[in-house]
């Protein structure tokens, strides 16, 4: 149900099945300040699971020099809690059904914490990808909860800018996360990186317990809420959509290094400054993608689609050098800096009562293609080289952007935003 006092609009992602407290709400319960400041625990809860997960990347070589197993077995590190969290993102509305979410979000930054210090103390691969077990959980607890409990801090008029600013934590974590990990590995070393993100998962677990306020469920999720809601119209398109930008973008992204080094002639050592460039433009899209969002979803599917899938082209059959390689790059970035934002937009706008699942179907999705897209792209480059991939994903991104055209057209979003009503 709807706490009293708040007003929803058709469409707005305070849905029917959840409610904060019985008697106040978002606007009398904390004053403004509080409000963001718990959105802005949230969101740096996120880039602490961002960093956790993609943080064996940054150390990789150092992993494996001081393990003494190759640098394509500790990759592993960095599947393994990637297709996990994929399966828990499913469940993990049905396994949690009756918990305060705002605990979802605390067990989830625990088991962060957890998964670090058995990292640090690894002697080996195996428990090092034991330790990495409890990283995976983590994102798949607290990806689903996220945007729920997001939106239900502020008043609904608000939620798409809550929204973009808890997002922000996962661009902020391709911006400074990453690197600042791996910046800490070769000054300390890998076991100290993982202590220091360890140790700022701590703090933002004190600070979600302390600012963030509860929400619970009106009545438990079950697996049969997932299928109810992957049956709502909205909610396929944006899991089909989502599931084809995401593996576009990261069949292209995972092996951008060899990319810039063959198109625009960069060394190795240029290519780190690139990807920076991508990160801060992807931080300023994520922003960017808000106002549009207000409008329409479907609207901003189709302006990210054209901007990424332009990019990419222009990266294909253009650069010859660093410097418009630099200006491409941050298009790319900039457009796909917002398909996180977008996509759970889309998803809690179109998913009714089933927001929860609905979240979990998304999050699944976006979990599952980051992998597929990374061992694809693989294939792709051991078969055809190192262009290959950015030709599939413009394919892919062009056809998400058709979808979204599809869903305009056809009335889906008027049709939705009735059902709503």
């Amino acid at each position: 149900m709807t706490t009293p006092g708040t007003s929803v609009e058709p469409g707005s992602t305070s849905g029917a099945a959840f409610e904060a407290t019985p008697t106040r709400d978002a606007t009398t319960l904390h004053p403004p300040l509080r409000r963001w400041a718990a959105v802005a625990a949230i969101g740096i809860g996120i880039f602490t699971l961002v960093t956790i997960e993609e943080l064996p990347i940054g150390v990789l070589t150092l992993i494996a020099d001081d393990l003494g197993v190759s640098r394509g077995v500790v990759g592993l590190a960095v599947t393994l809690p990637g297709v996990l969290a994929a399966v828990i993102a499913l469940v993990a509305p049905v396994i949690t059904r009756r918990l305060d979410r705002r605990l979802v979000l605390v067990l989830a930054l625990a088991a962060v914490v957890v998964s670090c210090g058995l990292s640090v103390l690894s002697t080996g691969m195996y428990s090092l990808l034991f330790s990495r077990i409890f990283a995976g959980i983590a994102i798949g607890l607290y990806w689903p909860a996220m945007p729920v409990i997001t939106v239900r801090q502020v008043p609904a008029e608000r939620s798409a800018a809550a929204l973009t600013v808890a997002f922000a934590g996962t661009g902020g974590a391709l911006v400074l996360g990453v690197p600042l990990a791996s910046w800490l590995g070769s000054q300390l070393g890998w076991r100290e990186s993982f202590m220091v993100v360890g140790g700022i998962a701590l703090l933002v677990l004190v600070a979600v317990l302390l600012l963030v306020r509860p929400v619970h469920a009106d009545e438990p999720t079950h697996l049969g809420d997932l299928l109810a809601a992957f049956q709502r119209r909205g909610v396929r398109y944006a899991v089909v959509m989502a599931g084809l930008l995401v593996s576009g973008q990261f069949l292209t992204y995972s092996y951008v290094s060899p990319l810039l080094q063959e198109a625009a002639g960069l060394e190795v050592d240029a290519v780190a400054p690139m990807l920076l460039v991508f990160g801060v433009a992807g931080l300023i899209g994520n922003f960017a993608a808000a106002p549009l969002l207000r409008r329409s979803p479907g609207a901003a599917v189709i302006t990210i689609s054209v901007g990424i899938a332009a990019a990419l082209l222009a990266i294909e059959l253009l650069v010859h050098g660093p410097s418009l390689a630099v200006v491409l790059v941050a298009v790319w970035g900039l457009f796909g800096g917002a398909i996180s934002v977008v996509m759970q937009t889309f998803v809690t706008r179109y998913a009714g009562r089933y927001e929860e699942s609905a979240t979990a179907l998304n999050s699944t999705i976006f979990n599952l293609s980051i992998a597929m897209g990374a061992l694809v792209g693989g294939r792709l480059i051991d078969t055809f080289g190192v262009r290959a991939p950015a030709w599939v994903s413009v394919v892919l991104i062009a056809c998400a952007g058709v979808l979204a055209v599809r869903w305009i057209v056809t009335g889906g979003q008027r049709r939705q935003d009735e059902i709503a009503a």
